[in-house]
């Protein structure tokens, strides 16, 4: 069985890659959810935590290219906000290579692919976090 992850794309580059690798028939596992976003400067920490949340084994960002944001966003605001992530994940003990930032030329299905199946085998071969115990409150 593969990991669950959950795929945050932009709207431009990200998503004209995805489009690309569905019309070459190229194919990724049922396991990726895939997310858009109108950019990659839109998510935020929060945002990827709750994908954690709801049990994402990963979370892959994947966008623009740096200097192509058809936005003109910063790239910069997006690494800053991946690696403020990626520290909050360790602080939480979460591995941070269960979050990954991808950022391809347009149409790149090929790539896309790729680099989804890479990051499949790189979090699989991760150790599952162990999960809190509950414990009862009856006493007696």
């Amino acid at each position: 069985m593969y990991p669950k992850i959950v795929v945050f794309s932009c709207n431009w580059d990200g998503w004209s890659c995805l489009d690309a690798a569905a019309h070459s028939g190229l194919h990724y596992p049922s396991s990726v959810r895939v997310i858009r976003v109108s950019c990659l400067s839109r998510i935020h920490a929060g945002l990827i935590l709750k994908a954690f949340e709801f049990r994402a084994d990963g979370v892959m960002l994947v966008g623009c290219e740096p200097g192509s944001c058809h936005y003109g966003s910063d790239g910069e605001c997006i690494s800053r906000e991946y690696e403020k992530t990626r520290h909050i994940l360790e602080i939480l003990g979460i591995r941070k290579e269960r979050l990954a930032l991808v950022q391809l030329p347009a149409f790149d299905g090929q790539q896309f692919v790729a680099q989804v199946n890479k990051f499949l085998a790189e979090v699989a071969q991760i150790p599952s976090a162990k999960r809190a115990r509950t414990v009862s409150s009856r006493v007696g």
